[in-house]
């Protein structure tokens, strides 16, 4: 059998690189699969929330949160604080240097503020594992963070717009504050 993959299939080829001072990058391909605002990735992204979210309401896990002596408050707090630490960063991050001195919001022009925010990340990632594993156990703490980490967090970041982030990160955030004594 002989394969000759010129007539067998296409294949995508790169042209020349330019050179010389007033050489233009070249603009890479999209990538494969529906474009970001396709209605079947908004329906799946929509799905993985209410997925996740259904099955933390299952287990009772904002029940638990607020009222269960089994959960250690104390770090409960830690992360709490640590999460209000990092949408502050983030805003200050997008609103005044992004909106208003309009600098292009990237790790080479932030960071501190990027290992700031990566610090800070790991510190609520610790503190509401050691909170939560006393009352359901190391292992379904570690699912329910993934779950809430990719699940919700990663997938409304992706669904949402950066301004709607900030308005409903707010928002539930305060909420939550309210009923968490």
């Amino acid at each position: 059998m002989n394969l000759d993959l010129e007539q067998s299939a296409p294949l995508r080829r790169r042209g020349p690189r330019p050179e010389g001072n007033d050489a233009t990058p070249m603009i890479p391909s999209p990538p494969p699969g529906l474009p970001a605002r396709h209605p079947l990735n908004l329906m799946k992204r929509t799905a993985i929330i209410g997925g996740t979210v259904y099955a933390m309401h299952e287990i009772n896990l904002f029940h638990n949160i607020i009222h269960s002596p089994e959960v250690k408050h104390e770090w409960f707090k830690i992360g709490l604080a640590s999460s209000i630490a990092i949408m502050g960063i983030k805003a200050y991050l997008e609103l005044y240097q992004g909106k208003k001195k309009k600098k292009k919001v990237e790790y080479e022009n932030f960071r501190t503020a990027t290992h700031a925010s990566i610090v800070l990340i790991l510190i609520a990632w610790i503190s509401f594992h050691k909170s939560l594993s006393s009352l359901y156990g190391g292992f379904k703490t570690f699912l329910i963070m993934i779950g809430f980490g990719f699940g919700v967090l990663l997938q409304a970041a992706l669904l949402i717009p950066v301004w709607g982030q900030n308005i409903l990160s707010v928002v539930l955030l305060t909420f939550f504050l309210q009923q968490y004594k």
